[in-house]
């Protein structure tokens, strides 16, 4: 996706910037560019209509079971931030209890390099608070 993005007349709840009210967002290089009411659209400008829909920064989820590493035949930390991407979250917090544990630095590694290779929602890995989650 390329060039500026006009999202027009949707709910936008920015609770940072102490906003809910039906407003256009401008999204210029990735980044929100202006929040306003009637925004003239740049030159080139691709525009979504979101009228009815909620415009909201991406959600945090602080508790996701991604089964790897162990029990990837469930899910894998790839389809696992794309789900969560795809229901509007931008990060998660994955739990420790993975056969095996996320109780050392080798196991958070391999987690933050499967999300990096995944590029989809930041992975923040919890570890467990003793050897084996005991």
């Amino acid at each position: 996706m390329s060039g500026p993005l006009l999202i027009r007349g949707g709910r936008v709840i920015a609770p940072s910037q102490t906003i809910d009210a039906i407003r256009d967002v401008l999204v210029v290089d990735g980044v929100v560019a202006e929040v306003g009411e009637g925004i003239d659209p740049p030159e080139g400008a691709r525009e979504i209509e979101a009228e009815g829909l909620v415009v909201t920064p991406g959600l945090i989820d602080v508790h996701v079971h991604l089964r790897e590493p162990g029990e990837e035949h469930k899910e894998t930390i790839a389809t696992g931030t794309t789900a969560a991407v795809a229901g509007g979250f931008t990060a998660v917090a994955c739990m420790p209890n993975t056969p095996p544990v996320n109780d050392h630095a080798g196991i958070t590694e391999l987690i933050l390099s499967k999300a990096a290779a995944a590029a989809q929602a930041r992975v923040y890995p919890i570890g467990a608070v003793s050897r084996g989650s005991k």
